[in-house]
């Protein structure tokens, strides 16, 4: 199986749909359960308001009107699997807490079928990335915020959107003892809540990518 072959019929066919079924929900009430802000529309010709979204170090205008998804600083739009992400988080989600508790990927209902995908394009490039070098994996964690955790390995928690939180971990490689890179990525138990399975392994390919982004800007 193919990332390509999770989406149905396309990505951007899928991205189309969540803005379509956003549109209907209420903005108020999606607002208080995904921790966002929900701006009305301020124009009487405007029909649709917009979201502002918080992901990582940056934040997001989820404009409903022109079904965009636009970073607030650069104006640029956000990548497709970014844009996804953020407009099935709004309006999906059906809200929810429990005490917390970092879960590995395989514990998400849904998640078995797509276990092998996440190995292969989350957690091998993540070890790949860093196992080497541990220490350049410390400097880009503090610099997108990342909260140091005394876990197994190097250990960093993030707030990756609101309700959602990601621990990552790599555990250093040693080639003089033949010890390959590992590498995890878990999130936060109420995560079910707010994005699905197929959602949580776009967020675990969207958090290396992030972070080899930042790697290459050291």
């Amino acid at each position: 199986m193919k990332l390509k072959d999770v989406f149905s019929p396309s990505l951007e066919a899928e991205l189309n749909q969540a803005f379509k079924d956003l549109s209907k929900r209420n903005g108020e009430e999606v607002s208080k359960r995904c921790g966002v802000i929900f701006l009305p529309p301020r124009k009487p010709k405007r029909k649709f308001g917009r979201y502002i979204v918080n992901l990582l170090t940056k934040t997001y205008s989820v404009e409903l009107e022109s079904r965009e998804v636009v970073d607030l600083i650069s104006g640029k739009q956000a990548p497709a699997e970014l844009a996804l992400v953020i407009t099935r988080y709004l309006a999906y989600s059906s809200g929810g807490r429990h005490r917390e508790s970092w879960i590995p990927y395989e514990r998400f209902p849904g998640s078995k079928p797509l276990i092998p995908l996440f190995n292969r394009n989350v957690l091998r490039p993540f070890a790949r990335l860093f196992g080497y070098e541990p220490e350049k994996y410390l400097d880009v964690c503090k610099r997108l915020g990342g909260k140091r955790e005394r876990l197994g390995g190097f250990s960093f928690s993030f707030l990756f959107l609101p309700k959602v939180k990601l621990l990552t971990q790599i555990w250093k490689a040693r080639r003089e003892h033949y010890i390959p890179p590992a590498a995890n990525i878990s999130f936060n138990y109420s995560a079910r809540y707010y994005l699905s399975a197929r959602d949580l392994l776009l967020v675990g390919q969207l958090m290396v990518k992030i972070l080899e982004y930042e790697a290459k800007k050291a």
